[in-house]
Order: C-alpha cells, then sequence, then structure tokens
C-alpha cells in the first residue's frame, strides 16, 4: 500500500473541507488502510482531522482496529483535544482487559516524558472508564497519575 496514498487521503479528513470529501476519505481510508499501519490516519500535526480519524478508526471495528489503540491514548495528553471524547467513547465499548494494556503503557510514557499533564487526563479517563488500582499491572503508574490529579485538581 502507498503510504503517501494513504497521507493524502488522511489529509482530506480535515474539518473544513467539504462534507463529501471527508465522507470519502473516510470510506477510503477505512477500506485500504492496513490494519497494522492505522496509526497513520491520526496525522501527526492535523488535529482538525482527528475526530475524523477516529470515525475511520471505529468504523473498522476491534479487533482489527487494535493498533491504532496507542494512538488513540496519546489523544489523551490533552482531553480537549479533536478525537479525545470520540476516542474514550469507543473504548467505554470495549472490555476493561482489552484497553487496560493501552492505557497503562500510556501511562508508562508519560512518566518517562514527565508529561503531568498527560498523566491528569490519563487518571480522569481512567475515572471514566472505571478503571482503578486494582486493574494495573503496575500499581506505581496509577498511584502517580492519581498523585499527580490530586495534587492539580
Amino acid at each position: 500500500m502507498d503510504i503517501e496514498l494513504i497521507r493524502l487521503y488522511t489529509y482530506e479528513l480535515h474539518w473544513h473541507l467539504p462534507e463529501a470529501i471527508q465522507k470519502e476519505a473516510m470510506e477510503w481510508l477505512t477500506e485500504n488502510t492496513p490494519r497494522d499501519q492505522l496509526a497513520l490516519v491520526f496525522p501527526p500535526y492535523a488535529k482538525s482531522c482527528w475526530q475524523n480519524s477516529m470515525k475511520v478508526i471505529e468504523a473498522i471495528g476491534y479487533p482489527a482496529n487494535k493498533a491504532a489503540f496507542p494512538r488513540m491514548v496519546e489523544l489523551f495528553q490533552d482531553c480537549n483535544w479533536p478525537g479525545a471524547e470520540e476516542a474514550v467513547l469507543y473504548f467505554q465499548t470495549l472490555e476493561k482487559a482489552i484497553v487496560m494494556p493501552y492505557i497503562e503503557a500510556g501511562g508508562k510514557r508519560a512518566i518517562i516524558e514527565r508529561d503531568e499533564e498527560w498523566l491528569w487526563f490519563l487518571y480522569v479517563v481512567c475515572e471514566r472508564l472505571q478503571f482503578d488500582r486494582a486493574d494495573f499491572q503496575n500499581k506505581s503508574v496509577f498511584d502517580t497519575m492519581k498523585e499527580i490529579y490530586e495534587r492539580d485538581a
């Protein structure tokens, strides 16, 4: 699959383009993006595409879309970003055991990167998904998220 063609259609997800172009791009990406390359539908510097990127991921459905889950967790670096709310709502439709490893991996990465804002938002997401300390393999990840949340809330 030509990655440049995927990128072209991804940028056509931009919310200011005519709806017909956005719809065509969503359909093409849903049908043609290799499942192991789904992260590509979230262009890193085009927040204006991310809501539609989530529509593509939802249309593909689980388990075919799980390669996009790490990128979806990155949307929680700021839950005000386009697509973040859609990612939370989508994760709510899946079993805890499916989503939990991705949330925990995001927390580990946020700790390594010292990204306290991401940790704060991850805690908020955990509350919305009804995840608690017992759901984490590495309890210190949850503890760090909670500590930052409580300190800054």
